[in-house]
């Protein structure tokens, strides 16, 4: 189960990876490759965020020491799958717009920031 604080975040940044999905279209004159670079940017911090709120918050009730390992493997777990997934993007898209890549991407992590700002 994850929690309607994480499931928040995650939808702010499923909502600002869309955002820059739109942005990147209109500023490419609805160029599709501008817009699946940016939507690739986006997917690749939405999937290692959603994996990280799996393996955070799997345990629940348990003692502080056993959460915070957990959310050290998390984070590790994130970090390699982003680079990961970075590289593979940018390795396997030579038509990729890095543009639009770098616009998707920092949209979509910048829901982290913005989701401890906002209060629904």
């Amino acid at each position: 189960m994850i929690y309607p604080e994480v499931k928040r975040v995650l939808r702010l940044q499923a909502s600002l990876t869309g955002l820059a999905v739109v942005v990147a279209l209109l500023a490419s004159a609805g160029n599709p490759t501008t817009g699946l670079s940016a939507l690739l940017g986006g997917l690749v911090v939405l999937g290692p965020a959603l994996l990280y709120a799996r393996i955070a918050y799997a345990k629940r009730h348990v003692a502080p020491a056993v959460l915070i390992k957990a959310h050290f493997l998390a984070e590790a777990v994130k970090f390699c799958l982003t680079v990961l997934l970075s590289g593979a993007v940018l390795a396997s898209f030579k038509d990729l717009s890095v543009v639009g890549f770098l616009g998707g991407f920092f949209a979509a992590t910048s829901g982290y920031g913005f989701g401890l700002l906002i209060k629904n």
